[in-house]
């Protein structure tokens, strides 16, 4: 899959450090429950979590995020259970979670996959598990590129020939997917200046999001 060589050929593709609202909240995680990371890449946000003493599972479709994960968590002598599949797929062996992190997936899903995916993470939680949410808006200035050269498939959601999607929130729609739950944090406007390896500079119009289902 992609991701499999751009993970074999990057070794910090989002850099090392975790995401900014996980360091800021993540003191109000439950730390008697797992924590799931969804898309956990090359781990550094369950890295992270693992170091501060919390339970986590993560999950990807790439076989090269996993074996990455796993065997930097050896070398770093904390233990994650780390599985490669996708969140369509996956069976949990323990829930509730008391935190799921849902960090840049969002904007590669279809509408289709976002409302799954939302069913999940109401499955998997209970009364007082936080979400944690990264996504782009489009305000993003790669919103009208993508409008222009893939093929709309629905509401601000583009595909190409090849099956990859993106898909862009409008301002403040993150809080109306997820009315049900309790927002405790929300921010969008421009994020910091990174690059992805040795590829260009970028910066994304983003939505951040904190959220606790009631």
């Amino acid at each position: 899959m992609m991701y499999d060589k751009i993970y074999e050929n990057t070794k910090h593709v989002f850099g090392i450090n975790p995401e900014f609202i996980l360091k800021k909240y993540a003191r109000k995680i439950d730390r008697t429950k797992p924590v799931l990371d969804i898309g956990i890449g090359q781990g550094r946000n369950s890295l992270y979590l693992l170091k501060e003493g919390f339970n986590v599972e993560g999950i990807d479709p790439s076989r090269v995020a996993i074996e990455t994960v796993l065997t930097v968590s050896q070398k770093e002598n904390v233990k994650i259970n780390a599985y490669q599949t996708d969140f369509r797929d996956f069976i949990p062996k323990e829930i509730p979670y008391s935190a799921i992190l849902v960090f840049g997936l969002i904007q590669i899903l279809d509408w289709d996959s976002i409302h799954t995916l939302m069913d999940r993470i109401n499955q998997w939680t209970q009364k007082g598990s936080l979400i944690f949410i990264t996504a782009f808006s489009t305000n993003d200035s790669m919103y009208k590129k993508y409008s222009k050269d893939w093929m709309k498939v629905g509401k601000n959601s583009f595909r190409d020939e090849n099956d990859n999607y993106r898909t862009f929130l409008e301002p403040n729609e993150i809080v109306e997917l997820f009315k049900d739950y309790r927002s405790i944090y929300h921010w969008e406007g421009l994020g910091p200046e990174h690059r992805h390896g040795n590829s260009p500079i970028e910066q994304h119009e983003l939505i951040e999001f904190v959220t606790e289902k009631d």
